[in-house]
């Protein structure tokens, strides 16, 4: 006789296989119902093209979650637009280095992370397809202002990556004014070039003739500096034999002012003795001889006086004589 199960059974042989289906569920995937994640708020002021739910979220092209919803708030009073992303990340994945003297890498929760200065900015995944994602990343400097009042998760501020930026700059250069100024450049070169032929040749014949007087001029001072050259190696001998017959001239005047310097002692010597010669007279004899000397010359100036006075009453006493 075959045992029918009982409904007990049934039920046990059901909770086995639910128990088993989410211990499997729990074990296996990168968002199994075991792993510990933790949701978060990025807010976007730019537009997100290509973001959607179940977008990637990476840390540096690595895998750390996904999105989970991608909301839109109009601000029509600001006149602006913010995009709320929120996202489920597992936190644990990101390890930060111990200090000095620990064995293990620490985990830290997100809040750590945003305070540290984790940040999000979007990159494309395809640019076929126009598909995009969120990465994390650390940015050095301040963060982006928060937006309180969204949401009671945890807000990672957002940035603008390098490609948001370049397309922006892109699509705010002006196109039109860049190809007027294109063509008005264009335009200026051809008449420069114009202008440029045709004062080039009176430029270049200019050219050639400062050319021509140039080297002309470096000859004459070439010649000039051979000229010079030999000008001054004639005065360089002249000034040689200047310096011989005055160094020959200097040796006799030498000689000739010794000798005078010799007659001008034998002078002093004999003045000297002069001197003491006419010391030695007797002064009275000497009186004597020039009171002679007067009457002598006193006598003579009467007998000068007597004839001047013959010869103005007869001048013919000059040729006769005063006798005849």
């Amino acid at each position: 006789m075959t045992r029918q199960p009982t409904a007990l059974a049934v039920l046990l042989f059901i909770l086995c296989g639910i128990g088993t289906g989410i211990a499997i569920l729990g074990s296996f995937g990168r968002f199994g119902l075991l792993t510990r994640t933790e949701r978060a708020l990025v807010v976007f002021d730019t537009p997100v093209p290509g973001l959607s739910a179940g977008a990637p979220v990476t840390f540096r092209g690595v895998a750390l979650g996904r999105v989970e919803q991608v909301n839109v708030l109009p601000d029509p009073a600001r006149g602006r637009t913010i995009i709320p992303v929120t996202i489920r990340v597992r936190p644990d994945l990101i390890r930060v280095i111990p200090p000095p003297g620990t064995s293990r890498p620490r985990r830290i929760a997100l809040a750590d992370l945003v305070r540290d200065g984790l940040q999000a900015h979007l990159h494309s995944q395809s640019l076929v397809v126009g598909r995009s994602g969120i990465d994390l990343d650390f940015a050095p400097g301040p963060s982006p202002p928060p937006h309180p009042g969204l949401s009671h998760l945890i807000e990672i501020p957002a940035r603008e990556s390098h490609w948001q930026v370049l397309r922006r700059t892109l699509a705010t250069l002006p196109i039109h004014a860049m190809a007027a100024q294109w063509q008005q450049a264009r335009a200026d070169g051809r008449n420069i070039a114009t202008r440029m032929d045709a004062t080039l040749p009176p430029m270049r014949a200019g050219f050639l003739d400062v050319r021509d007087r140039a080297h002309a001029t470096a000859a004459a001072l070439n010649r000039a500096e051979t000229q010079t050259g030999r000008a001054w190696a004639v005065t360089h001998t002249d000034i040689d034999h200047l310096q011989a017959a005055a160094r020959r001239q200097v040796h006799d005047r030498g000689a000739e002012m010794s000798a005078v310097a010799q007659g001008a002692h034998a002078a002093m010597t004999e003045a000297r003795q002069v001197r003491a010669d006419l010391r030695a007279l007797d002064a009275d004899t000497a009186r004597t001889d020039l009171a002679a000397t007067g009457r002598d010359i006193a006598a003579a100036g009467a007998a000068l006086h007597d004839a001047a006075r013959t010869v103005r009453r007869t001048p013919g006493v000059l040729l006769v004589g005063e006798g005849k």
